[in-house]
Parts: C-alpha cells; structure tokens; sequence
C-alpha cells in the first residue's frame, strides 16, 4: 500500500555519500542500468557549470529509504547578449510502489521552492507522464523539440511486400532524382570552404561561440570547455564534429554527429550569424558524407530559430515528431524572456 501523503519528506542528497542510493533509483526508474555509474561521474561530478542539486524523497520521512530523486543542474546561456544562469532538470524518477501524485509533485515543488531564486530561469523535457506534473507548479511551454528527417536511401522505407530487387531499383531512381534535382535548385559554392571531421572541438569553437554575442533571443553557451565536455565519447556514446572554415581560417559553422544504426543523428549545430549559407554547406557535407558511409537518414532535433527552420524544410527535411520543453522563469527576469525565441539542441541536454 502506498504511505500517507504526510509520511514523504524531500531532502537534499549528499552527491558523494548518497551516490549508491542516487544511483539504484535512476536504474530502477529511469533504465539502461549499466550506463548509471557513468553518467554520475560525468554529469554530476564533472559538470563544469558546478555540482548539480539532487533531492530524494523519503518514506516515511525523514529518515525512511529514499523512494524517488530529481536533479537539477546549471546550465549557463546568454539572453538577447546578457549571461543568464539556467536550471536543467534532470533524472526524475519515482519508484512503482509510491507513483501517486504526492510524491512527484513533493519533489518537484520542494525543487522549485529551494532552487528557482538562485537561477534565471529553470527548463525541462517531460515526458508524457511528468508533463502534467511540472504545468501543475506554473511551468509553460516554450516551445516543441522538433525532430526532422532527411531520407538518404529510400529503398529501406518502400513497402515491405514489394520484390527485394524491385524495392532497390524504385529507392535508387528516387534517390538519384531528388539529389540531382537539389544539386540543380540549390548549386552552393564550396570554393574557399574546407570541411574537417574531428573528435574534439579545439580553440576555433570559442571564437565562433564569440560571434554569438549580439544574438537575440536565448541560447547555451556552446564554447570550447562545454562542447568537450557535453560531447565527450561516453561508453555507450561516441561523438565527431563536422568542422566547416574557410581556408583562409575561421570556423563558419560546426555540426555535432552520432552514429545509430543507419542513421546519422545531429546533437548540435552552431553557424557564424555573418555567415547564414554555411547551414546549407554544412548540411549538405553531412548529406554527402552520411550517405557515402552507407547511412540510411539523416536526423537533427531541435527547438526555435527560424533561419534554421526555413533551412531544414529547404533542404528536404522533413518533420518526424515532437516533444515539449517545459520552463518556469525566476523572479525579476525581464517580461521578454516569455515571447523570446530559443534555440535548443540536444546539447542542452543532460543525456
């Protein structure tokens, strides 16, 4: 049965001393258990923005087993060109036995209570059963993740029934005809342009981050420390960077890349406001690349920015789901942060 409302408590962890009990609930909880241990050390101990808040809730409290757990991290992003120092939430979970309302929404508010003064603003993105739970305590959309897809061979997405052979020679004359037909509608100039694949970012990328100053709306930062930290190779994950510069120095854009199965997925994306056409040169390489180590698609999630919107749908990309971001600004921030236009990527993500 589950405990009376009144018997949870939620505490602040002890990151060090707790780290057994932190981790058993996010396995129990959240899956994928082998890869709990590092994910610890490396979200949690190596943040560079910070230790990370966690809160666990007891039963019976104060002093009963801890029962579920929320994370809270910094996140450091810049508003029409002012630093803003953000709130991620993190690794939230419950375990079967207590999953009433109660609980949840105790870690949840006793979250917000204790940590949303020390931040601009704190953002999220629940899944479908914590989303009711995070609108109950005033969080507001701020928008959809929206994940589009470039089919690169489009054999594997025929009908199954259809004649292997037939399948194959209906995907290759599609294929053929809509590259040539992009080639043809959209000729980019590469010349003075050099594309590098790389498995760190190196000083180029703080000049690019540099570049972003004046921009309007919010961002993360995305300077050389935190893309090697965010994208460093994990046991269950392996990064590149797609580097694109003109030969005379510079970076114009870069493109973070994993590899699943046959896909090609882009975590993070990032171009020189002068240079706005270095989205279409830098998707296009991804095109040629991905499609010439035999991927099957091409997939980039992202939130907001409209140049980048208009840029995906050109290119041939096309929407395959959403999910929402969720966000709950802190007191005295600036009325615009609720109409700002945000850009988000799976960089500005704990996983």
């Amino acid at each position: 049965m589950t405990a009376a409302a009144s018997s949870y408590a939620a505490l602040p962890a002890d990151l060090r001393a707790d780290r057994s009990i932190i981790v058993s609930l996010w396995a129990s909880n959240l899956g994928h258990a082998e890869r709990r241990q590092d994910k610890f050390d490396w979200f949690y101990l190596r943040n560079p923005a910070g230790l990370p808040h966690v809160l666990l809730a007891h039963s019976p409290a104060p002093d009963g087993p801890a029962v579920g757990v929320i994370g809270l991290a910094g996140r450091e992003m810049q508003f029409d060109g002012q630093a803003l120092r953000a709130g991620l939430l993190a690794d939230f979970g419950v375990l079967a036995e207590h999953r009433t309302l109660y609980p949840a929404l105790l870690l949840q508010t006793a979250l917000r209570d204790r940590f949303l003064p020390q931040f601009g603003l704190i953002y999220g993105f629940p899944n479908a059963k914590s989303e009711p739970v995070v609108r109950r305590l005033g969080y507001t959309p701020a928008g959809a993740m929206v994940r589009y897809v470039r089919v690169l061979r489009s054999a594997s997405y025929l009908p199954a029934r259809l004649p292997h052979a037939l399948r194959l020679a209906l995907g290759q004359t599609a294929d053929w005809w809509r590259h040539a037909w992009r080639r043809r509608r959209y000729a980019h100039d590469f010349s003075g342009v050099f594309a590098q694949w790389l498995d760190q970012p190196d000083a180029r990328f703080d000049a690019l981050w540099a570049a972003q100053r004046q921009r309007d709306g919010l961002i993360g930062v995305r300077d050389q420390r935190y893309l090697a930290w965010r994208f460093e190779h994990k046991p269950w994950k392996t990064f590149r960077f797609l580097a694109l510069s003109r030969r005379t120095g510079g970076l114009l854009a870069y493109a973070v890349t994993e590899i699943a199965g046959g896909v090609l997925h882009v975590r993070d994306l990032l171009w020189h406001p002068q240079a706005p056409e270095a989205i279409d040169l830098l998707f296009d390489t991804l095109f040629r690349d991905a499609r010439s180590d035999g991927r099957s698609s091409v997939s980039f999630e992202f939130l907001g920015c409209p140049p980048l919107q208009h840029a995906v749908h050109r290119l041939g990309m096309v929407a395959r789901g959403q999910r929402p971001v969720m966000y709950l600004p802190g007191d005295g921030q600036p009325p615009g942060i609720r109409t700002a236009a945000w850009y988000l990527t799976n960089a500005d993500e704990d996983s």
